[in-house]
């Protein structure tokens, strides 16, 4: 069963299975929401600039058929 808590929260103290340890997690509604530490994790994953490989020159007509 499924762990309710009153509206007034924002967040609470909960065991995360991706983490593998308590965590603080963020509260929707009445129930329990994302793992917060997991939740920076993405963010700081996303923000992060990724390396953009040169775009490579496909040629048209082969240089060998005419």
């Amino acid at each position: 069963m499924t762990q309710h808590y009153t509206r007034n929260t924002v967040e609470a103290s909960a065991w995360c299975r991706k983490c593998g340890k308590p965590t603080m997690h963020r509260i929707d509604g009445v129930r329990l929401g994302p793992c917060l530490v997991c939740l920076e994790r993405l963010e700081a994953a996303a923000d992060e600039p990724k390396p953009e490989k040169p775009a490579q020159q496909i040629e048209l007509f082969s240089k060998g058929s005419k």
